[in-house]
């Protein structure tokens, strides 16, 4: 039984209900030595199953944890991929050799890949475009996502309907196809690496810059140039959502951080040089723009969208999109996602 869906909801749903039950019966009728403790037991475990139940309801809703091992730390499982059709164009000169990418969820694509310079072996999903499929000689410009910590890639097609939201926006014409890829970011789980090249430990900014750019154009039909990937995430993910076009402006045009911060949270990672982007911007004047969107509600984050603006000069361009209401939820996020799919358009270079 997995930690999403309806089979573990239902369980202890039930518990919830059935525990609270099971003590109002059983409270009079239990006597003698044991009656005490007996009845601080039924009274624990009702407490108990309320909490486990709250806490199912929540990470079904926000998908914090996609599977045990993401909840105990453990290992990612492998995956026997199963061969699928080729969806790519040819492969780049020197290129990593190609991915069997297998059907997931929600009309995506699913591979375990190890990358060649942070040799890390995690998973990808893509979503691919209508087009991708109608259109078989033309090449798209790409979109990688990023999910908050803790969270898993899923979250994208799930709570953040993230292709649902580009379909709606391509339907009105505002937003342009792109193939949608969510590398995980969580490589160690348990351990929040914030996008960063970890000292003796994973190098988690190659992994989701070079590796993943390797990956993709080998199996995908890309566009190729910089000015062809963009960057987009929320929370922990819009910190690395805005870092990364900074730190790699060869490799992204463009970025859009959604109720993102901008300096580490993890204090050994914060003292790390090169990290900390109103720093990297003042420093390396990155050709790079940047799309900042925050709720007037989440004051965490929209403080520290007022930072960036300020330090920001040509040729890093920053922008803001700033709601009135709304906490820092999934449902929040979501709704921002059409007009910064839109936005992304003004910026990336057209499928052709």
């Amino acid at each position: 039984m997995g930690l999403l869906g309806w089979p573990l909801l239902a369980l202890m749903l039930m518990l919830a209900v059935g525990c609270p039950a099971a003590c109002v019966l059983l409270w009079v009728r239990v006597h003698g030595l044991f009656a005490l403790p007996a009845r601080v037991s039924l009274v624990v475990a009702s407490q108990v199953a309320a909490v486990l139940a709250v806490g199912v309801v929540v990470n079904d809703k926000y998908q914090f944890f996609a599977s045990w091992s993401d909840l105990i730390g453990g290992q990612n499982g492998t995956n026997t991929p199963i061969e699928q059709p080729n969806y790519g164009g040819p492969p780049m000169a020197g290129g990593p050799p190609r991915n069997d990418f297998r059907p997931g969820p929600d009309h995506t694509l699913e591979a375990t890949v190890v990358g060649t310079g942070s040799r890390i072996r995690s998973k990808i999903w893509v979503w691919l475009p209508p087009q991708y499929r109608t259109q078989p000689r033309r090449r798209f410009p790409v979109v990688e996502l990023f999910t908050g910590y803790p969270g898993t890639p899923e979250t994208w097609f799930h709570a953040m309907q993230g292709p649902k939201k580009l379909q709606k926006a391509m339907n009105t014409g505002a937003a342009q196809p792109y193939i949608l890829v969510a590398p995980t970011i969580t490589v160690q789980p348990g351990h929040d690496t914030e996008c960063v090249n970890v000292p003796h430990g994973p190098k988690v900014a190659t992994w989701l810059t070079e590796d993943v750019r390797r990956i993709i154009t080998s199996n995908f039909r890309t566009l190729p140039g910089t000015d062809s990937w963009g960057t987009m995430g929320y929370s922990t993910g819009g910190f690395c959502a805005a870092k990364l076009p900074v730190q790699y402006p060869k490799l992204f045009r463009a970025g859009v951080s959604i109720a993102g911060y901008f300096s580490p949270f993890t204090s050994a990672l914060a003292r790390l040089p090169g990290e900390n982007v109103p720093a990297l911007i003042r420093q390396r004047h990155p050709h790079v723009d940047l799309l900042l969107a925050a709720s007037k509600q989440d004051p965490g984050t929209v403080g520290s969208v007022g930072t960036m603006v300020k330090v920001a000069r040509p040729p890093t361009l920053v922008y803001t999109y700033v709601v009135p209401r709304g906490g820092h939820n999934t449902g929040v996020w979501a709704a921002m996602l059409p007009k910064c799919f839109q936005w992304l358009t003004t910026e990336l270079a057209h499928g052709h």
